[in-house]
C-alpha cells in the first residue's frame, strides 16, 4: 500500500509561543491511523521530520499533529500558513494495542502529550474507561488542557512549577493512586525517556502491564536507515538484548522489554 501522499495544510493553531496544531486533510491517513502510529512529514531542511499523530476525523479525512518548536525544521514547519502542501509518509510504526484492555492509565508529558490525546479520544469512542496524567512544566505550557478537559472525564495535571494541579512531575500524582483503583488497569505511556522509564517502574512495581511509546531520532521512518534502533531485551532468544527499529517494530513497545 502506498504510504507518500501530498496534503494540503488546512488548518494551524498555534499553542503559545512554541507549539502548534496542524491538521491536514488526508483521507488515507484519517481512515486507517491509530493511536501511538506517527507521520513522516516533509521540511524545508532536508529529512522528514516524525510526528506522533494528535488525532484523526474519519467523516471530515483529515488528521493533526502536534508541533513543538525545537530547530529550525520545525520553526519552519510551524510557521507554514493554511493552504500549503506538504509530503507525508504515513501512517507508519505500530501503535498502542487495546485487544482486551479493561481500563486505561494514560500518561503524557512534553510533546508525547499529543498522543495521548489520541489515545484518550479513542478509548472514549470504545467505551474504554480511562484516566489522563498529563506533566507540564507550568501552566502556560498546559497546551490541550481544555481538550483533555472535554474528552476525559477522569483528567489529571501536574506541574514542575506548581501553578497547575499537583506540584511535580506525574509521579507526584501517580504515588497517590491506591491499589484497589489500579485492578485491571493498562499503562500506556509517552513523553520524555526519564519520564517513561520512571512511570514503567512503577508500573511494574504495582504489577501493571505498561506500554512506552520511545521517541528516538528517525531518519527514514521505514526501518531502512537503521538510525533509531533501540535495545530490547531477549532472552527467549538465548540473548541479553536485540536491537529493534523504533520507526518499524515500535514506537509502541512492552515497558518490560526496554533497556533503558
Amino acid at each position: 500500500m502506498k504510504q507518500e501522499y501530498s496534503i494540503k495544510l488546512i488548518k494551524k493553531e498555534l499553542l503559545g509561543e512554541t507549539c502548534a496544531v496542524l491538521t491536514f486533510a488526508c483521507p488515507e491517513i484519517a481512515e486507517t491511523a491509530k493511536p501511538g502510529q506517527f507521520v513522516n512529514l516533509s521540511c524545508a531542511y532536508f529529512l522528514k521530520r516524525p510526528f506522533g499523530i494528535m488525532s484523526v476525523d474519519r467523516e471530515s479525512k483529515t488528521f493533526s499533529v502536534g508541533v513543538r518548536k525545537v530547530g529550525k525544521g520545525t520553526e519552519k514547519i510551524i510557521a507554514a500558513n493554511e493552504g500549503e502542501t506538504f509530503t507525508v509518509l504515513g501512517p507508519l510504526g505500530n501503535g498502542f494495542c487495546f485487544d482486551g484492555v479493561k481500563k486505561l492509565l494514560l500518561v503524557g508529558g512534553g510533546t508525547g502529550i499529543f498522543p495521548i490525546y489520541f489515545a484518550a479520544k479513542y478509548a472514549g469512542e470504545n467505551k474504554i474507561p480511562c484516566q489522563v496524567i498529563n506533566g507540564y512544566r507550568c501552566k502556560n505550557d498546559s497546551f490541550l488542557y481544555d481538550q483533555f478537559s472535554c474528552t476525559c472525564s477522569d483528567f489529571h495535571v501536574t506541574t514542575d512549577a506548581g501553578d497547575l494541579g499537583i506540584k511535580g512531575n506525574v509521579m507526584a500524582y501517580l504515588e497517590t493512586m491506591q491499589e484497589e483503583d489500579l485492578a485491571d488497569t493498562t499503562v500506556m505511556v509517552v513523553g520524555p525517556g526519564i519520564m517513561m522509564r520512571k512511570v514503567s517502574e512503577w508500573a511494574q512495581s504495582k504489577g501493571l502491564t505498561c506500554y512506552v511509546s520511545l521517541e528516538q531520532r528517525m531518519a527514514c521512518g521505514i526501518g531502512a536507515c537503521l538510525v533509531c534502533v533501540c535495545k530490547i531485551k531477549a532472552e527467549q532468544e538465548g540473548k541479553e538484548f536485540v536491537h529493534k527499529r523504533c520507526c518499524k517494530d515500535g514506537p509502541v513497545f512492552k515497558a518490560e522489554e526496554v533497556i533503558w
